[in-house]
């Protein structure tokens, strides 16, 4: 094991007890907390990323006398657009000594962002991602078995096994019914105790078996990420898999966590970061109303994003500053409503959800995008571009498209003004005009 992961361990190891304690501070310490890692982030942006002190000085904001929580407003809201178009005013001059390590957003409407996590901030989001399964039962080193979307070094290998952590990896690209029946034997062999994954997947593996007559070993917990879990399909899986269910919400930008307890009440990680529920106007929504989550990251010194927007719309609870049954006092929210794509089937009989997202990573000139299925064998992309989409942009984006659909399907492309909407309303990266809508 090379020196840096031996490092980086400890470095995880020591932040899991960090939030193992952190999760029973009482309101007060939560708050000063916050205020304090606040304070540092705005210091450090102000100081050493250009995006924030070209910002604090034209709207004559003095991070010396910023005190926290209470003066947030004052800072405007960083919307999606501003941060993929000006990406390079957000890394800190100083970004290299706390650690580059690009990443990329899927984004929910095709807005594929790139930006860095730094070395503490990646330590800080695993170790808060472990203390978040575990109140849904998971433990280290308990036999777990993940569908998500994984690259694998063999692009054919549906499979992979980490002992060291006592884990199995399923890649959700590949499932269809074969794929499918081949991991319900597996899981059937090896018997894991927690499912963590996309719930579609989880669905689609759990019809297959179904259709066959198979039954799939039981689970003692599921814990859903990466998609909307609404209460249809929450329902669906808990008769399914005979077991509860517990949802979990992050993203990539890491300004975000909201954990499911043992009570089935949703908590923002308010030691990972300060989040807001905010109005049309900007304004902070009060106790029982909906609005727009947006998140300031504590640890990601390389390069910060504050008072960020991140597109969820959140209805609060009526009382968000309830102690929870669980002894938590960590604010909660009723429900988050985020992606809530269809799907699509390919002539290949597989099944796709919310992974086709990065297949717009290098679209350039691809503000908003969508993907309509109206064919088993044809699909359609709208796209809404700006003055940097050109000839090329179109070749990249069915580039990354083939990679996951592969060339049996007709793809066409178009340039519109506006995204279709789906019957609710919403606007889903992926729509199905075959009847593979979302549940």
């Amino acid at each position: 094991m090379k020196l840096s992961s031996v490092k980086g361990a400890v470095s995880v190891v020591k932040k899991y007890f960090f939030y193992l304690s952190s999760q029973r501070w009482n309101k007060e310490k939560i708050k000063a907390y916050q205020d304090r890692k606040l304070r540092s982030i705005v210091k450090h942006a102000a100081e050493n990323v250009p995006y924030y002190r070209n910002l604090f000085k034209d709207i004559n904001f003095d991070p010396d006398t910023f005190k926290g929580r209470e003066d947030m407003y004052k800072i405007p809201l960083l919307d999606k657009q501003t941060l993929r178009t000006r990406q390079k005013e957000f890394i800190a001059d100083n970004a290299e000594q706390y650690g580059i390590n690009w990443d990329s957003t899927s984004g929910s409407t095709g807005t594929p962002l790139h930006l860095i996590i730094d070395d503490a901030t990646k330590a800080h989001k695993l170790a808060c991602v472990i203390r978040s399964y575990q109140w849904a039962g998971y433990t280290p080193w308990k036999k777990t078995f993940s569908i998500q979307s994984y690259t694998f070094e063999d692009p054919q290998a549906i499979s992979k096994h980490f002992s060291y952590v006592n884990l199995w990896r399923f890649n959700s690209k590949l499932l269809k019914k074969e794929t499918a029946l081949e991991v319900v034997k597996m899981i059937n062999e090896i018997k894991p105790k927690v499912f963590i994954g996309y719930p579609f997947s989880m669905l689609m593996l759990s019809r297959f078996a179904r259709e066959e007559g198979i039954g799939i070993h039981p689970f003692e917990s599921i814990v859903t990420a990466g998609e909307t879990l609404s209460e249809g399909r929450r329902k669906l899986l808990q008769e399914a898999y005979q077991c509860k269910v517990f949802d979990f919400f992050s993203l990539h930008e890491d300004v975000a966590v909201v954990t499911e307890c043992q009570h089935n009440t949703k908590h923002f990680c308010e030691d990972f970061a300060y989040n807001e529920v905010v109005d049309q106007n900007g304004d902070l929504v009060s106790a029982g109303g909906t609005g727009e989550l947006v998140g300031t990251g504590f640890y990601n010194f390389a390069m910060p994003l504050i008072r960020y927007r991140l597109g969820d719309t959140v209805i609060l609870n009526k009382d968000t500053e309830g102690i929870c049954k669980c002894g938590r006092e960590f604010s909660s929210v009723k429900e988050i409503v985020g992606r809530q794509n269809d799907y699509l089937e390919t002539p290949d009989g597989r099944f796709l959800g919310n992974v086709l997202e990065h297949a717009v990573d290098n679209a350039k000139g691809v503000v908003f995008s969508q993907c309509v299925q109206d064919a088993v064998d044809h699909i359609y992309i709208n796209m809404i571009v700006d003055e940097t989409f050109g000839p090329d942009s179109t070749r990249q984006f069915e580039k990354g498209l083939r990679g996951r659909l592969g060339d049996e399907i007709k793809i066409d492309f178009k340039t519109v003004e506006h995204l279709e909407k789906s019957k609710s309303g919403k606007t889903p990266f992926i729509m199905s005009k075959i009847g593979h809508e979302y549940v």
